[in-house]
C-alpha cells in the first residue's frame, strides 16, 4: 500500500500555491524598492530628511511586507535571504532561481515606475570598492544572522519578527548611509542599475550581500546549530498566520 503525500508536501507543490509565492515575492520586492527609491527622490529634492528616507522608510516597508506576506512566501524579498535559507537547508534549492527572478522583476518594475514619474537617484560612495564590499558583507551578515534567529524561533518570536528585522535594516542603513549605498539586497540595487546600465557600480554591493549572507549562515550554524521545523516553515511560508 502506498502512503498519501503529506499535507505540507501537497501545499508546497500545488501550482496555485507556487504562483502565489512568486507573486508575493514580486509584490514585496516591488514595495521595498519603490518605497526606497521614492524616499530617496524626496530626500534629494529636499522634501524628506535623509535619516527618514534612507533608514526609516526601508525599515517600515520591510516590517509591513513581513506582516503581510510572510505566510505566503516567507517574505524573503531579498536574493541574499533566499540564498541563506537555501544554504541552511530550510528552503529548496530548486526554488531559488524562481524566487530570484521574482525579486529582480519586482525591483526592476519599481525602478521603472519611479523613473517614469521622477528620476532614478544615483548612488553615493565615499569609500573605495573594497570598502563598499566590506560594508555590505558586514551588514548583510548581521541581517541574515537576525533573520535566521527569528525564523528558528518562529513560535516564540511570532508577530514581532517584522519589528526585529525592520530594526536591523534601519540600524544598518543609519550607520552606513553617510559613506556608502549599502543595500543588503542584490535585487534592490540591480533593478535600478539594469535600467541605467550601471551594473559595475552595483557589483561590490551585490557580491558583498551574497558573501555576507553565507557568512551569516556560517555564524548561525556556529551559534545555533542546524535548522529546525520553525525555520523551515518560516522560510517556505508555511507558518500559520504571520
Amino acid at each position: 500500500m502506498t502512503s498519501k503525500p503529506s499535507r505540507s508536501l501537497e501545499r508546497s507543490t500545488d501550482p496555485s500555491r507556487v504562483a502565489r509565492r512568486v507573486a508575493a515575492e514580486v509584490v514585496g520586492t516591488f514595495a521595498l524598492t519603490f518605497a526606497s527609491l521614492g524616499a530617496s527622490v524626496l530626500a534629494r529634492s529636499g522634501l524628506l530628511p535623509e535619516a527618514a528616507a534612507f533608514s526609516i522608510v526601508p525599515a517600515l516597508t520591510v516590517l509591513a511586507v513581513i506582516y503581510a506576506l510572510s505566510d505566503v512566501s516567507g517574505a524573503h524579498i531579498n536574493p541574499a535571504v533566499t540564498l541563506a535559507f537555501a544554504a541552511r537547508g530550510s528552503f529548496p534549492w530548486r526554488r531559488v532561481p524562481m524566487y530570484w527572478a521574482a525579486q529582480l522583476l519586482g525591483a526592476a518594475l519599481a525602478a521603472g515606475v519611479v523613473q517614469a514619474v521622477a528620476f532614478l537617484p544615483r548612488g553615493h560612495e565615499r569609500v573605495p570598492w573594497a570598502g563598499a564590499f566590506g560594508l555590505d558583507v558586514a551588514c548583510t551578515a548581521f541581517l541574515v544572522l537576525v533573520v535566521l534567529a527569528t525564523a528558528k524561533r518562529k513560535a516564540t518570536v511570532g508577530p514581532e519578527t517584522g519589528l526585529v528585522v525592520g530594526a536591523v535594516v534601519a540600524l544598518n542603513h543609519f550607520t552606513t548611509n553617510a559613506v556608502s549605498e549599502v543595500t543588503m539586497n542584490p535585487a534592490r540595487i540591480v533593478g535600478p542599475a539594469l535600467l541605467e546600465a550601471r551594473l559595475g557600480e552595483a557589483a561590490p554591493h551585490v557580491l558583498g550581500a551574497f558573501v555576507g549572507a553565507l557568512l551569516g549562515v556560517a555564524l548561525t550554524w556556529t551559534l545555533r546549530g542546524p535548522r529546525n521545523d520553525d525555520e523551515e516553515k518560516a522560510a517556505r511560508g508555511d507558518a500559520e498566520g504571520v
